[in-house]
């Protein structure tokens, strides 16, 4: 990995880790469909700009793989966490996002028959402990219905996520990356509109720091994030590109610890140590059966 590359993996990181941060300023104030909506939208016009000056196709013929990733891998992740930033602190966000690849394994292993390996039944029973071990309550956080509702709102994200990534790996051979990632925002976006119109709460005071952080969340988030991606996949790979994902939790409890001033009890910071071993596994298992093949 080049010294450029590695700063872009970094950034990226850094990046998504800091959409959980913007979600937990805007939903509390617009609600979690408007905060999907308005993430999506933005971030899919920064997209088209990109593909604009870079003379990419959208190839609109493959509109239905931009509908179901628009719905698994967008709308619906996106309004989850949107829901969550409204009921819990962003770190538990954060690091329940990064059960997305446990939940890619065992996913994998139902619809894909794909076999587990001793390597990835650790990994998922590490995993398991790990989110349990975040679910306990502590200090400040009650265990209430509200707390409970924004754990749960976490993990169906999660899993919209893992079903998304199995459908682009199973389904999708052939499109172009660049273009799944700005249709399916569109698209996303367009889902969710009319929820966020019929089911929205009172928006509230929408100040400075509430617009931009939407304008950052969906340009820089959801735009600019996924151009580094896409860029990063095509310099070191996608094996390598998708081990970002241990940086996010990181970074999500380091900003919202700075800006937001959060603080979250040993239980989290364990679980997120079990939850990201049991990634780490996962990724080891993978890479050495594409050693392996190769």
């Amino acid at each position: 990995m080049t010294q450029s590359a590695l700063l872009r993996f970094i950034l990226l990181g850094a990046i998504w880790g800091s959409s959980f941060l913007f979600m937990r300023i805007i939903s509390p104030v617009i609600g979690g469909f408007w905060t999907a909506d308005l993430r999506l939208l933005i971030g899919a016009l920064t997209l088209l700009v990109l593909m604009r000056l870079r003379g990419l196709p959208l190839n609109l013929h493959h509109w239905r793989h931009y509908v179901v990733t628009g719905l698994f891998n967008c709308a619906l992740p996106f309004t989850l966490f949107g829901i969550a930033g409204r009921l819990i602190p962003a770190g538990y966000s954060a690091v329940l996002n990064s059960t997305v690849p446990l939940w890619v394994a065992l996913l994998g292993v139902w619809l894909l028959k794909d076999s587990l390996s001793v390597q990835g039944i650790v990994a998922l029973v590490l995993g398991l402990f790990g989110v349990i071990l975040v679910a306990l309550p502590a200090g400040e956080i009650a265990w209430t219905a509200v707390f409970v509702g924004g754990l749960i709102a976490c993990l169906i994200a999660a899993v919209s996520y893992a079903l998304a990534m199995i459908y682009v790996r199973t389904r999708t051979v052939g499109v172009l990356p660049q273009a799944m990632a700005t249709m399916s925002q569109l698209f996303g976006s367009l889902m969710v509109l009319p929820f966020a119109l019929m089911f929205s709460p009172a928006i509230g005071d929408i100040t400075a720091s509430v617009v931009f952080s939407t304008v950052l969340l969906g340009a820089v988030c959801s735009g600019f994030a996924f151009w580094i991606f896409y860029q990063l996949i095509g310099e070191i790979g996608p094996l390598m590109t998708s081990s970002v994902t241990f940086l996010v939790p990181l970074f999500g409890i380091f900003w919202a610890w700075l800006i937001l001033d959060e603080s979250l009890g040993w239980h989290v910071f364990a679980g997120c140590a079990l939850i990201i071993s049991g990634a780490v596994l996962l990724y080891r298992s993978n890479f050495q059966k594409q050693k392996a093949r190769a």
